[in-house]
């Protein structure tokens, strides 16, 4: 026998809701493999894959859920294969199933999916399977199996740690509301079990926030913008977060002793994500530069807890403490360094600095090209064109480097109170808010120098802070900073800093003054030092910090950050669209409210209300009719209904109804029957159907 196919057509109420309540957790997984795309590639391929997995699943309705079910691992399993055979030949050369198995624990504890090399390909894999397998089931009117399939994926990236509380906590409501929806459809859904299930959902919404505003809670709030998991800029961990105004802290970090200062490296990103940085890839080299170099020594002293190791770029050699190289080439320690404790690093400094770049060669390995010519494809048409129109007169690497880096200094405004971006912060920044402070100026230049096909990385870490001493300099967290790394390939990385310096010393010496480390007499900067920093938006601060993985949660008490986070305010200069999610959840909320209120007949007692204060006008005729249903409705709330079949006259009789409501029903009885009543019988209906609402009313 073959099995009923659902029609399409038969769409009741519950149904277009079970659908629409799968469509939700459907894209909150998917809304990050969107996001990774639009990070590393053309969202347009990403748009031709979803929708041809959604045609297939309709086009598959016919087919038996066995055979459907092997399309679908078909589906995976020819991605994966894409994803091992464009995979870098490093990794290809090192696949074992032991490898396989430690990468997969690795994402399944909180490795984001961002930092993978070959994510592009992996994304785009990952849609076909879960969107064909979902929506063939859920067509099918098989609701639990969809939302098994799309609730897996989902919370494949919950544990990633790349899906945000709210964009969770929607997805698990949709979830709810799919199978709740598809079962009081398939046994005819009556209107108070759909208002039970709305209750139910809206428990299930505000729940998270009851958690949250207790003592001592950690929910989930309804916050706007909820990001991906965010780090100080001085810690070496492999995402950082950007935006929003910030507060800085002249507590001393660590003291360098050295041949000479410089900038104190601490890390390096190389994929941009619109509101943050990330470090792709596991492990690598400490590795001279290409160019001529002179041999700087520095013994670093922890003055506080630090997970980073600042060090001159590049390090070629680390001596006292055990520590791993990050695959930006920088040293990060095993253990979070305790205060005095202290590590000796040898660097190779390039002799030429900035001149370096001059060579202006541009036969950049594949490798360089593949990993630091990213920009997101929605930072849009309008940043490449201004950086065309900044580097018009240049024409080789270092004139535009040079180029961005002097028009960056001369036409924004430099301010630690620089808004959040609502958006992609080098958009906002270069087009709308015209302020910031390092992490913008940083940014903006990487940005555009890869739009421009030149190389370019986000480097985090400290100034050279204040010589104290003779070859002694103490480093302070105003001293935190962020700059650009571009890549030469007879080079190497080549720093540039585009944040102006004198306006940024002289802002953040100004926040110094103004706060109890300031007036305490601690000196903050040195003259020849910057004093920038980053910190989260004001919309992270608040939810994601509920949701990061542990490494963050590590950071945040390990590396007792000199870096405090204040609220923010809107970056964009013109009307934005609220973000969807928190919208959503409200509206659970809303549907839920509107429940409740229907079951305990509170929006009918509050129109009855309303309906009994508001005394019907017009002609006689109608005035007494109105007041006779509303003198009915006031007896029937103080004593009783009137029963079937039981006269007006009777029912007042067995009330003991007052002279003024008999008065009214005797108005009544000649309006109904002998049609004589005028304006003065409609005057004397008011005052009656007055006195026995007032009397009513009375305890």
């Amino acid at each position: 026998m073959t099995r009923h196919i659902p029609a399409l057509g038969r769409l009741t109420p519950a149904r277009i809701g079970a659908l629409a309540c799968t469509a939700v957790l459907s894209a909150s997984s998917l809304a990050v493999l969107y996001h990774v795309v639009d990070v590393v590639g053309d969202l347009r391929v990403f748009w031709v894959v979803l929708v041809g997995s959604l045609c297939l699943a309709a086009l598959a309705q016919a087919v038996r859920p066995r055979y459907a079910l092997a399309v679908g691992v078909a589906l995976l399993g020819v991605g994966l294969g894409a994803y091992v055979v464009t995979a870098p030949e490093s990794y290809a050369r090192s696949l074992t199933l032991a490898g396989v198995v430690d990468d997969a624990v690795a994402l399944l504890t909180g490795y984001s999916v961002l930092r993978m090399v070959n994510v592009l390909v992996w994304a785009l894999a990952m849609v076909p399977a879960p969107a064909f397998l979902t929506w063939y089931f859920a067509l099918r009117e098989r609701y639990a199996p969809a939302v098994g399939v799309a609730g897996l994926a989902l919370g494949f990236f919950v544990l990633t740690g790349d899906s945000t509380g709210t964009a969770t906590l929607v997805g698990a409501l949709a979830a709810a509301g799919a199978v709740g929806l598809g079962t009081l459809d398939a046994h005819g859904a009556t209107r108070r079990q759909v208002e039970t299930l709305g209750v139910a959902l809206a428990l299930m919404a505000v729940a998270p926030v009851v958690v949250t505003v207790a003592p001592g809670g950690s929910g989930v709030t309804f916050s706007a913008a909820d990001t991906a998991p965010t780090t100080s800029l001085t810690s070496a961990e492999e995402r950082i977060g950007l935006g929003g105004a910030i507060d800085l802290s002249s507590d001393v970090q660590f003291v360098v002793e050295a041949d000479r200062p410089g900038y104190w490296r601490v890390a390096t990103y190389d994929r941009y994500t619109g509101s943050g940085w990330v470090r792709t890839g596991e492990g690598g080299t400490l590795a001279r530069p290409e160019g001529a170099s002179e041999r700087i020594t520095q013994t670093v002293t922890a003055k506080r807890p630090l997970s980073a190791m600042p060090a001159i770029a590049e390090p070629v050699a680390v001596e006292g403490v055990d520590y791993r190289v990050t695959s930006g080439g920088t040293p990060v320690p095993t253990d979070v360094l305790t205060a005095n404790e202290s590590y000796r690093v040898i660097s190779e400094r390039l002799r030429a600095g900035q001149r370096a770049l001059r060579s202006d060669g541009t036969d950049y390995p594949a490798t360089i090209e593949q990993r630091y010519l990213q920009v997101p494809d929605t930072t849009g048409a309008r940043v490449a064109a201004l950086a065309d129109n900044v580097t018009a007169d240049a024409t080789t690497p270092s004139e535009k480097a040079r180029a961005i880096e002097r028009w960056l200094e001369t036409t924004k405004n430099y301010s630690l109170a620089a808004p959040a971006a609502n958006d992609h912060l080098v958009r906002s920044f270069l087009l709308d808010t015209e302020t910031g402070y390092c992490v913008h100026y940083a940014s903006a230049m990487v940005v555009m120098l890869r739009s421009e096909g030149v190389p370019a990385r986000f480097v985090t870490g400290y100034t050279r802070g204040e010589r104290t001493s003779l070859g002694t300099w103490t480093v302070r967290g105003v001293d935190s900073h962020a700059w650009v790394e571009v890549y030469d390939p007879e080079a190497g990385w080549v720093r540039f800093d585009p944040t102006p310096a004198s306006e940024r010393v002289e802002a953040e010496q100004a926040a110094l003054a103004n706060t109890s480390d300031g007036a305490s007499g601690t000196t903050g900067a040195s003259s020849d030092s910057t004093t920038s920093t980053s910190s989260t938006t004001a919309a992270t601060s608040t939810t994601a910090t509920t949701t990061t993985t542990a490494t963050t949660t590590t950071t945040a008490t390990a590396n007792a950050t000199p870096i405090t986070t204040v609220g923010g305010t809107s970056g964009a200069s013109g009307p934005t669209l609220p973000d969807p999610r928190p919208l959503l959840l409200w509206t659970v909320v809303a549907v839920g409210v509107i429940a409740v209120g229907r079951r305990l007949g509170l929006f009918e007692r509050g129109y009855r209300a309303l309906w009994v204060r508001w005394l019907p006008d017009g002609d006689p005729e109608r005035v007494v009719a109105g007041a006779h249903d509303r003198l009915l409705y006031v007896l029937a709330r103080r004593h009783r209904p009137r029963e079937s079949g039981e006269t007006v006259r009777a029912y007042l009789d067995a009330i003991d109804a007052p002279e003024p409501a008999r008065r009214l029903a005797s108005i009544h009885e000649r309006a109904r029957y002998r049609n004589e009543v005028d304006t003065t019988d409609a005057a004397d209906a008011r005052r009656a159907l007055r006195a026995v609402r007032d009397e009513n009313a009375r305890p």
